[in-house]
């Protein structure tokens, strides 16, 4: 099946208070053409929402905490390193050449398992949607395989 990947700016609205939105960097997986829905982190496909919300969390900026996933993303892939456990704010990410998973360190839960090919663009593609000055949305296909 062929999803979506979509890195963009939302806004964010806590529970108790409507009439308080702030803008947020967003990274999502999801039907191509499905609607937004509230809360947002639902229309995330279930199978891949501890990656969106550990890139989200753990990348920051293009320059830094980008930078240096992307590092290890080559490391992993080039065979210098067969295993990476990197820890960001709130993540534990294990990479390895087959899969990707994650554990939170704050009690957000654990697994999640994707492939080091889905986890690898879905890296680039929110580090090239951060690096970008505007913040112009980025979608691109996403096979769920």
């Amino acid at each position: 099946m062929t999803l979506v990947l979509r890195a963009a700016m939302i806004q964010m609205t806590p529970d108790n208070n409507s009439g308080k939105t702030w803008s947020s960097t967003w990274l999502e997986v999801t039907e191509p053409g499905a609607v937004s829905v509230e809360p947002r982190w639902k229309a995330c496909k279930p199978k891949f929402r501890m990656m969106c919300q550990a890139i989200c969390a753990d990348i920051q900026s293009a320059e830094g905490s980008g930078k240096v996933e992307l590092e290890n993303i080559r490391r992993v892939e080039s065979g210098e390193v067969e295993k990476i456990a990197s820890s960001g704010n709130a993540w534990e990410i294990t990479i390895t050449p087959d899969h990707v998973w994650f554990e939170g360190l704050y009690s957000q839960g654990e697994g999640g398992a994707v492939t080091f090919a889905q986890f690898k663009i879905a890296v680039e593609t929110y580090v090239r949607f951060l690096s970008n000055p505007a913040k112009n949305a980025i979608e691109i296909p996403f096979l769920d395989t």
